[in-house]
């Protein structure tokens, strides 16, 4: 397996792009991602010229260069596949229970594609069936069938309850929401049966309300408060740590791994602090801060390290004087749906530069610039991109490098 900067490298020299949609049980936690893809970032259009090429591609990519591991964790990955795909024999890589293949809705149930479907099965991977629409013709795809994607945003919610109603009597089928925007559509696929859910709710606050802080949250946001000072005051940071055990252990685990190599074990958090530096400190209390602040914290954090890390790396590549500004826009560009406040209740307690306020609550200056292209890239939206000055092979490289970065920093959290 290549380490990042070769694969990054040569992988991108091949001219496509990459990125991860994650997908959710009905308690928040991360259960898989959809694979995201575009075969050329040199293009003008968003579209896929050759999907054969563009699935091999990601396959690729994902299980021999950057490796499923990294690039996941251990979740599965849904991958769309073509029916030039689905009938070459032993095209996929394993493992098989890493790989959810989806069936596209323009793919006809053929008799070849049937059995391409069996065999596949057989070898253990799982089969989706994308944007189902039951008739006479796709209902000879539902014995094959593990997942059934729905589409909330194409029907009615009449509609759609029917269909739910009519497909839950199929034994042993995951149904999965599909484009779900807002927690209130979160809640409501929940009610009418889904397992599964994907779309941007999760980056989303569930109220937006300046409902009264727990006591958990108060230190949070004073730790936060103090950490953004221009310049910290260590025993105060100490002080306000020591009141949460689990933050306490956290960074002591962090400055403790093998990420630091230190010749002698840290027991002092005051040593802690004093060792780790402003930036290094800012932004490990800032993580570990975020990941315990709420029960979807763990999923919120890893899609905020990724946008810190691409900040900084597209600033730096861009010629930016303060890149530690730019880590610090995508790291804080969540905290609303942490905490469950409004973004702009939540920045006004905290000492931030002003540049960094702009970009957050603004989409100013060229923070806000890349903040919105990084949004852009993380739901595939091409288009956006395509109408931006951003290179598109840049991004690409500052994607896979945040993801695997996040992926490994997150496991400290």
């Amino acid at each position: 397996m290549t380490d990042l900067k070769s694969s990054g490298t040569d992988v991108l020299q091949e001219g496509y792009c990459l990125a991860r949609q994650p997908i959710c049980t009905a308690t928040s936690d991360l259960a898989a991602y959809e694979l995201l893809y575009r075969n050329n970032t040199q293009t003008t259009q968003a579209y896929v010229n050759c999907p054969n090429e563009a699935t091999a591609r990601v396959l690729t990519l994902a299980f021999m260069d950057i490796g499923i591991d990294k690039l996941a964790g251990c979740l599965p990955v849904f991958v769309n596949m073509t029916v030039e795909l689905l009938l070459k024999e032993d095209l996929l890589p394993e493992p098989a229970d890493r790989i959810v293949l989806e069936v596209l809705e323009d793919i006809e149930p053929t008799p070849d594609v049937l059995n391409a479907l069996k065999r596949w099965r057989a070898k253990g991977y799982k089969i989706a069936l994308d944007d189902f629409v039951l008739t006479q013709k796709t209902k000879a795809f539902l014995p094959y069938a593990d997942i059934i994607k729905l589409d909330i945003m194409s029907c009615s919610q009449a509609t759609l309850e029917k269909r739910m109603e009519i497909l839950k009597r199929l034994p042993n089928v995951t149904f999965l929401a599909e484009k779900v925007e807002t927690w209130e559509e979160f809640e409501y696929c929940k009610s009418l049966g889904f397992d599964l859910f994907q779309g941007y709710f999760l980056s989303k606050p569930e109220t937006l309300d300046n409902h009264s802080k727990s006591d958990n949250e108060i230190v949070k946001t004073q730790l936060l408060g103090e950490i953004y000072r221009e310049e910290p005051d260590i025993e105060a940071l100490e002080k306000l740590i020591s009141q949460d055990p689990q933050l306490y252990y956290r960074i002591l685990k962090y400055v403790n791994s093998a990420r630091y190599s230190l010749p002698n074990q840290i027991e002092s958090l005051k040593h802690a602090l004093t060792l780790l530096g402003l930036q290094q400190l800012r932004a490990i209390i800032s993580m570990i801060s975020l990941a315990g602040s709420s029960k979807k914290g763990p999923t919120l954090l890893s899609i905020a390290l990724l946008r810190a890390r691409m900040c900084q790396y597209i600033a730096q590549k861009r010629g930016a004087n303060d890149i530690d500004h730019f880590f610090t826009i995508g790291l804080l560009s969540m905290l609303d749906a942490f905490f469950q406040r409004p973004l702009d209740a939540i920045i006004g307690e905290l000492p931030l530069h002003t540049k960094i306020k702009d970009a957050l609550l603004n989409n100013e200056g060229m923070g806000g610039e890349v903040l919105s292209a990084i949004k852009a890239y993380e739901k595939g939206n091409w288009d956006y991109l395509d109408d931006t000055d951003f290179d598109r092979t840049l991004m690409a490289r500052a994607y896979l490098d945040a993801m695997i970065w996040a992926e490994e920093l997150s496991s400290f959290a």
